[in-house]
């Protein structure tokens, strides 16, 4: 799996849904999307750029932790909270270089 598009209608990405989805590089989140969840996108080592919808208010904590190549992410003005080591704590996303608020 190289490239994956969450169906519209979907309200949050539960915890754990990607966990260690090696070979996702990247991924489309819908705009009916809401929260990430607790380390939906751990381990998916591969996925290098991820556009977090206008919409999503939440995203839980480790929800990126060991994305190892991600190096941009782009949050929406509707975010309001981020969750403890949201970007890594174990597995840090040491490549993360821009930030697009």
């Amino acid at each position: 799996m190289s490239d994956y598009i969450v169906p519209e209608g979907v309200t949050e990405i539960a915890s754990r849904a990607f966990d260690g989805c090696r070979g996702l590089t990247s991924i489309t989140l819908p705009k009916s999307l809401r929260k990430i969840g607790t380390r939906a996108f751990v381990g998916c080592f591969d996925l290098t750029e991820i556009i977090i919808p206008e919409g999503v208010t939440e995203i839980a904590s480790h929800a990126f932790d060991g994305c190892t190549w991600l190096t941009s992410i782009t949050l929406p003005k509707s975010l309001r909270k981020i969750g403890e080591y949201a970007f890594g704590r174990y597995h840090e996303c040491k490549n993360l270089s821009e930030v697009h608020i």
